[in-house]
């Protein structure tokens, strides 16, 4: 049983990794096509977002990472349905 938990956290954090990269595809795409100009606190917010998941090692550090990173989809997601772009919604694990 234990190992399949490990599995489950190891494929979680897999899955935030990816989704925290599309959250940072999504903002360089919203600077190529110049919607708005973003400080560079966003883009490194997202860049240690990556750095914290790929170095955590509990189900909360994950959780709290999640936490973090919704916040920042939500806002990117905002400026693309002013502009009438779709976005796909991620789906995040649960703690």
């Amino acid at each position: 049983m234990k190992k399949d938990k490990m599995h489950k956290f190891f494929d979680d954090k897999a899955m935030i990794i990816d989704n925290l990269r599309s959250i940072k595809s999504n903002l360089e795409e919203i600077e190529e096509i110049s919607l708005f100009d973003p400080d560079e606190t966003l883009y490194n917010e997202i860049l240690s977002l990556i750095d914290d998941a790929k170095a955590s090692d509990t189900s909360s550090a994950l959780a709290e990472i999640i936490q973090k990173a919704k916040v920042i989809e939500t806002a990117l997601d905002s400026w693309f349905a002013k502009e009438g772009i779709e976005t796909l919604e991620l789906s995040w694990p649960e703690f």
